[in-house]
């Protein structure tokens, strides 16, 4: 496509013409997926998806595209670079989320017991508030059972269990502060 055909084709697909983005999409989709593959590695599933991600982007976007500051291509390769970056740092984050969860239920696993801080964060609240923390989240009772064991209402031991959370929440920060 030349300079003026794409600049022609640009402006009509700024204007709304389907038929001008297409010939836009047909121009460039060949070298830009080239560019991404080579991006991603050799890795065609995140290079179409890459490649995909460009097309709706621009396509949303295409309005905001200045033939004078850029190319059309210039800009859709920056695009691409910008999704891949992204892309990545999403897997990175989702990989550490996994490593950092794995190694979490790992080391509880191996313990069988929560943290010392936890124990020393419920001996520090009301004695009420430890028994339903301790029944809920320790000895795993329902709202149920807890209710039926204090001679509660379940609504009443929902709300101490409120208080109690909250309690805890305040003690356990003042405790890492301190630390």
């Amino acid at each position: 496509m030349d300079v003026n055909s794409e600049t022609f084709a640009i402006q009509a697909a700024q204007s709304g013409s389907q038929q001008a983005w297409r010939e836009l999409f047909e121009g460039h989709f060949d070298p830009l997926y080239r560019f991404c593959v080579a991006l991603a590695g050799g890795r065609r599933d995140l290079a179409e998806e890459v490649a995909h991600q460009v097309f709706v982007i621009a396509a949303r976007r295409i309005h905001r595209f200045d033939p004078g500051r850029a190319n059309f291509r210039a800009w859709l390769l920056g695009i691409a670079k910008n999704r891949y970056m992204a892309i990545r740092a999403g897997e990175h984050r989702r990989k550490r989320h996994e490593e950092f969860s794995s190694k979490r239920d790992s080391d509880a696993g191996a313990r069988g017991r929560p943290d010392l801080r936890v124990h020393e964060a419920l001996a520090r609240l009301p004695s009420r508030y430890r028994v339903v923390l301790e029944a809920k989240y320790l000895r795993g009772l329902s709202m149920k059972e807890i209710a039926a064991d204090d001679g509660a209402s379940i609504e009443a031991i929902e709300s101490l269990l409120r208080r109690a959370r909250a309690s805890f929440a305040h003690v356990y920060e003042q405790m890492q502060i301190f630390e």
